[in-house]
């Protein structure tokens, strides 16, 4: 692995379904990270302070804004997620 990127979790295999798109000194995205785990969600990590892709996708999303933590689950864009909008989303994808 590089610093761009880190998979984590030992839940289902999601295939690339969720990626935390965000920076690593975010307490927001931190906080998501850590969600993922507890709840055995395969994630992939994406640190937009150092992939120049991964921080042009998030501006796409977010009309122009760096905005993060930014959470892709299979098809739905989360901007700055509450616990509450992730579980939803996980359960809604048959993630969790």
């Amino acid at each position: 692995m590089n610093n761009d990127s880190d998979v984590t979790g030992a839940g289902q295999d999601s295939g690339g379904t969720v990626v935390v798109y965000g920076t690593r000194w975010c307490a927001a995205t931190q906080y998501v990270r850590r969600y993922m785990d507890r709840n055995n969600v395969t994630h992939t990590f994406r640190d937009i302070d150092r992939d120049s892709e991964a921080a042009d996708q998030v501006r796409w999303w977010n009309g122009g804004n760096l905005s993060h933590p930014t959470v892709k689950i299979a098809s739905d864009i989360l901007v700055e997620p509450l616990s509450n909008e992730i579980q939803s989303s996980l359960e809604k994808n048959n993630l969790v």
